[in-house]
């Protein structure tokens, strides 16, 4: 059987005898919308709570937009945001990068479509930031409850309104991507995403628990509720407005707007019915992140190998398709997550359970499966030497493995799993 897999700005065909293939594993099949821009209008015209208009009327309002390392569809979410905000006295749009690269051409992209939707708009008195952690024009707050030093931008610091658009999916240690994340890590400082992310190490810091998840039990999340305690410092008085949408290649499959916790609380229960799959583990997957940008780096095609893992068995092998065109990971995360991933797996273990650096708990998750497991065979750009000094093994050719698979066991189970940075998989 022919399977595609999603790579890069394409995809991999593989061929996989019936009689070996476990399973293809992608979201489920939704309804969706081509018209992005009309479905969110709908929900704004119908949000949980008070309308955007009346409540930025006359106010600040501060709008928080993820960066390009989210393939969100931008130019909609904040088309069908601007209308809303013309009374406002005041807008402070932010891309909430949070750690990530700043002056990357995607994030300009995306600044200059503000400025023209705003401008189309006709939005008056309106300024467009990008979001830097390491920049020295930061406001410090108090402290969370878990320790975390609330240190904000300046720039998203006194508003009367925050609008908090986010693209939903699960995430590997902050439950899932939704409003929390805008604030924390998105316009925080250095020390303050370094503390919270701090927490990814606590086993409960993972996929499909979040404080405003509708079920009860799975709540406690210590890094995701650290993060909604951090944007509540951060609103203090103001309101929040949350748009939220799940999207699945640039077309809208749902969208919600109005207070946090109910929009949230509905999109987690669409994730888990489109996104959560209960499987049996197998001695051999393979794994895509969902091509690019989801597979931009390692350090970002990392999020699909942590959503996935629990589909491969102790001593199994993973084929991981990431094309990562802009190398192993961005400048900053270079030092504490691929250079500590080089040293011997027990010691990235040993030495990231101390005291922890930013960054550190991708080459401390990434040490565990290695230990775990037999083998991570990644089919890249990566050059080989790179690769295999991070304990993974280098592939030139990705249907080659699929067939020494089938000729080292003929009645091999392959458990195919695609667009894995938006799926989270649990043991049957």
């Amino acid at each position: 059987m022919e399977v595609k897999v999603t790579y890069g700005d394409g995809t991999i065909k593989l061929n996989i005898p019936d009689k070996n293939l476990a399973g293809i594993i992608e979201p489920k099949p939704t309804k969706t919308t081509a018209d992005v821009l009309a479905g969110i209008e709908h929900v704004l015209d119908n949000p949980h709570g008070p309308s955007l208009s009346e409540i930025s009327r006359s106010k600040s309002v501060c709008v928080l937009v993820e960066d390009h390392t989210r393939d969100a569809p931008h130019w909609a979410m904040v088309s069908a945001v601007v209308p809303h905000l013309v009374d406002a006295n005041r807008v402070q749009f932010i891309i909430t990068t949070g750690s990530h690269e700043v002056q990357h051409p995607g994030n300009i992209e995306i600044v200059d479509m503000i400025k023209r939707v705003a401008d189309d708009a006709n939005l008056n008195n309106y300024v467009v930031t990008i979001h830097d952690c390491q920049s020295p024009d930061m406001v410090a707050m108090a402290k969370t409850s878990r320790g975390t030093p609330v240190i904000v931008n300046a720039a998203a610091v006194g508003h009367d309104v925050y609008v908090s658009l986010s693209d939903m999916k699960a995430h590997y240690f902050a439950g899932y991507s939704n409003v929390v994340k805008n604030f924390l890590p998105g316009v925080c400082g250095f020390k303050t995403i370094e503390a919270n992310h701090a927490l990814a190490l606590n086993p409960r810091s993972t996929f499909g628990i979040h404080p405003f998840h509708p079920d009860e039990t799975r709540r406690d999340n210590p890094l995701a509720d650290d993060m909604r305690e951090a944007m509540e410092m951060i609103a203090g008085e103001a309101k929040i407005f949350s748009v939220a949408i799940v999207s699945s290649n640039r077309k809208l499959v749902w969208a919600d707007a109005g207070l946090p916790e109910p929009v949230a609380a509905r999109g987690m229960e669409l994730l888990d019915e489109t996104s959560s799959f209960k499987v049996t583990p197998q001695t051999r997957i393979v794994v895509s992140p969902g091509g690019y940008p989801q597979d931009k780096s390692l350090y970002h095609a990392q999020r699909a190998i942590e959503l996935t893992k629990n589909a491969v068995v102790d001593g199994g092998q993973i084929l991981f398709l990431a094309e990562c065109r802009d190398g192993v990971a961005p400048e900053s995360a270079i030092e504490n997550f691929y250079n500590k991933l080089t040293a011997p797996i027990e010691t990235v273990i040993t030495s990231i359970s101390g005291k922890y650096h930013l960054y550190e708990h991708k080459a401390y998750k990434f040490a565990e499966l290695l230990k775990r497991i037999s083998s991570v065979r990644l089919y890249s750009k990566l050059d080989k030497d790179i690769v295999e000094a991070a304990h993974l093994e280098s592939v030139e050719d990705s249907q080659l493995v699929i067939d020494e698979w089938v000729s080292e066991n003929p009645d091999v189970k392959i458990l195919v799993l695609d667009k894995g940075n938006k799926i989270a998989i649990y043991v049957d």
